[in-house]
């Protein structure tokens, strides 16, 4: 780098690069004591600006109450010194410098390699603060985790108040879902962009981050808290919209018992007049009338005792009172039927009254129950000698907006699935129910062929009914094409991240079944195999982004199977972070288990080399008392080379005994090993997963992977 290339803060355009190195030297050592930097000569030829410098950005490294003590040449010689430690090269002498005019080019290119050499001052002091930040989020997801975990554990309550509370208690999680994530959200976002810019000072020393402060170990704990969150909706929500579903039939109840009696005071008032008419020896001209209030009152009737059975079989709490005080138990009907069967012998037909008194048989009403969905019925099937042309078609009419009703309520409460079988059973599932509602409008176009048959006072009532039929088939068509199309998109997603993290699972389970004792030597194999795995990661990087960045797309649509959508994203992200940690294993059990044949390689060449010199010494040297002086002092000639020998290697064998304090023991890893004392291990690896929950996730894609090998 040349100086040219420097920036300050402060500089302003007219500066030379010249200016600016000195701008930045006077930046750097501002407040340290007896210390200026006016030029590049005499400044700097006691060493103090120099060894300034370094304390700024290293202060465990220059003592500056030493240096103010020290001779000039003692100064200079500890900076360059420890600057050369740095990376530093060494391009002046303390001789070079410590003369009364030092040569000012030598200093600039001196001092700009210093520059170029330390981190720089991060724009926005804000930065330095970021601890305090990442501790704050740190403890925020902590405390909060265990806060949900411990609410999670919590049985959900049964009792009346219990039912209720279950609202309260999805009310809170959407409150702090929606309120408190995205905030926190922004802040980790912030964090992660302070740390960015703390890097290069963090690599540096400059500033020493606690363990656990890594934007990584904050991802690792907003992932706990994103799996905790979507386990307690998982918890809550079914069971609250199980309750809000309740809750709708019981309103539908009360409205429709409301609306029976009025239907059926109308009746009454018109039955009365008729009746004092009969008295007077006039014509009736109520009867068509009272029919159609008498029929509409059936289908309501019919709906409550359907509504109040699922009621039943829901325990809503207030399922009994409802069919006390609704129309099923209503007084009105006793006190109307009696009187209705001996007025009209020829009009209403007595099955008509019977099933309106009596309800709808059990028979019937558990069929109606198992059938959540079925095929409309056709207009012939309501054909019956005992009701008019009209009646049939109200009936008709009513069959099919109840189907319609029927089918929202079910396409409302759908679920998406959790894994790629149940979404695959959803889509497969969906596509027969939307071809039922596409073929639906055929009985909608016979239900207004029958408009034309029928006359006053019915007509009206038919008309409404219509027009409220087809509303409602439009809206239940657009509900069924949408849920169609959210069920391709997320089959697309699920298809893809399963394929992926059976991918990542099957890597992971080659990794964690690799055998690591001293029975496998083949370590060049297994290297050949780590390299061609990680190439492998390198695309996958990209196949997994793309993924990654699909659920982003869904979530920000508001896709409604946000639960599964947001559970394979963090599973994916805990998997993708768990492969490279187990890599980032491989590679230091590669160097341990080199390392341990390579010393057992050279310890056996060692021992062997021993051995053969001391077999060789034990025949050249042998020797007995009749050996003459002459040989004896030939011998003890030649042993002073053997001894030369054995003092040269004794550095090799030093060197072995001092690598074998580094070697990392194989056999214990060995399962065959019996160990006789406890060893102490070291985890080179975050080995915790998110949970149990997470890792039961994980599980069920395994079982998806079984499946689809079988398949």
């Amino acid at each position: 780098m040349s100086i040219s290339d420097i920036h300050v803060t402060g500089e302003s355009e007219d500066m030379s690069a010249k200016e600016r190195l000195l701008l930045w030297s006077q930046q750097t050592t501002e407040g340290y004591a007896g210390i200026r930097c006016e030029n590049f000569t005499t400044c700097w030829r006691d060493g103090r600006l120099f060894n300034a410098i370094i304390h700024k950005y290293r202060p465990d490294l220059i003592d500056m109450n030493t240096v103010a003590v020290q001779s000039n040449l003692a100064n200079l010689e500890h900076a360059f010194f420890v600057a050369e430690k740095l990376g530093v090269a060494r391009l002046l002498d303390p001789e070079d410098v410590d003369v009364s005019s030092p040569d000012e080019k030598s200093v600039i290119t001196y001092v700009s390699s210093l520059y170029d050499a330390f981190p720089k001052v991060p724009e926005g002091g804000e930065g330095i603060s970021a601890n305090v930040s990442r501790r704050k989020i740190l403890v925020w997801c902590v405390s909060f985790i265990n806060t949900i975990l411990d609410f999670s554990s919590k049985t959900l309550p049964g009792s009346p108040i219990g039912l209720l509370s279950h609202f309260a208690l999805y009310n809170q999680y959407l409150q702090f879902k929606e309120t408190e994530i995205p905030p926190k959200e922004t802040e980790k976002s912030k964090i992660k962009r302070l740390y960015k810019l703390l890097e290069v000072w963090i690599e540096f020393g400059r500033i020493k981050l606690p363990q656990g402060y890594h934007p990584n170990d904050i991802e690792k704990e907003w992932g706990k808290l994103i799996i905790a969150m979507l386990e307690r909706e998982k918890t809550l929500r079914p069971e609250v919209e199980r309750l809000e579903m309740l809750q709708q039939i019981a309103n539908r109840i009360q409205r429709d018992s409301r609306s029976c009696e009025d239907k059926l005071i109308l009746a009454r008032n018109a039955l009365q007049s008729d009746t004092k008419r009969l008295e007077s020896g006039l014509q009736f001209q109520h009867e068509a009338e009272i029919a159609g209030y008498l029929l509409e009152s059936e289908n309501l009737l019919r709906q409550q005792v359907i509504d109040a059975q699922i009621l039943i079989d829901g325990k809503y709490y207030q399922a009994d009172q409802l069919v006390l005080t609704s129309g099923l138990s209503s007084g009105l009907t006793s006190r109307l039927t009696p009187t209705i069967t001996p007025t009209y012998t020829p009009g209403i037909p007595p099955r008509l009254i019977q099933s309106y008194v009596t309800g709808v048989d059990s028979g019937t009403l558990q069929t109606l129950k198992l059938m959540q969905i079925r095929k409309p019925l056709m207009k012939s099937a309501f054909v019956d000698q005992n009701l008019t042309e009209e009646e049939v078609n109200m009936k008709f009419v009513q069959d099919l907006l109840n189907w319609v009703e029927e089918m929202q309520v079910q396409l409302d409460r759908a679920e998406w699935g959790s894994d790629l079988p149940s979404v695959e059973s959803h889509l497969e599932n969906h596509k027969n129910v939307h071809k039922a509602i596409e073929e639906f409008e055929s009985s909608l176009k016979e239900a207004k062929i029958s408009e034309i048959q029928m006359t006053a006072p019915l007509k009206l009532s038919y008309a409404e009914k219509l027009h409220k039929l087809e509303s409602q088939y439009s809206k239940l068509l657009n509900t069924s094409r949408n849920q169609e199309r959210h069920l391709d998109t997320l089959h697309n997603f699920v298809s893809r991240a399963t394929r992926e993290l059976i991918w990542l699972n099957e890597k992971e389970e080659e990794e964690v079944a690799y055998d690591w004792s001293e029975r496998n030597p083949n370590i060049t194999r297994k290297k050949e195999y780590h390299a061609e795995l990680m190439r492998e990661l390198d695309q996958k990087e990209v196949v997994i982004k793309s993924v990654q960045e699909i659920a982003e797309q869904l979530l920000l649509e508001n896709h409604p199977a946000r639960l599964t959508i947001e559970a394979y994203r963090a599973a994916m992200q805990t998997q993708w972070s768990w492969i490279l940690q187990l890599c980032h294993c491989v590679e230091q059990h590669l160097r341990e288990n080199a390392a341990y044949f390579e010393f057992f390689s050279d310890a056996k060449e060692a021992m062997e080399y021993l051995k053969n010199l001391k077999d060789t010494i034990y025949r050249k040297y042998n020797c007995d008392r009749s050996s003459s002086l002459h040989r004896l002092e030939d011998l003890v000639q030649e042993s002073m080379e053997e001894k030369e020998q054995l003092l040269q290697y004794k550095s090799t064998v030093a060197g072995l005994v001092g690598r074998a304090k580094a070697i990392i023991q194989l056999k214990p890893r060995n399962s065959e090993c019996i160990l006789k004392t406890s060893i102490p291990i070291k985890a080179i690896c975050d080995y915790r997963q998110i949970e149990v929950r997470n890792l039961n996730f994980l599980k069920s894609i395994t079982d998806v992977r079984i499946q689809l090998k079988f398949h």
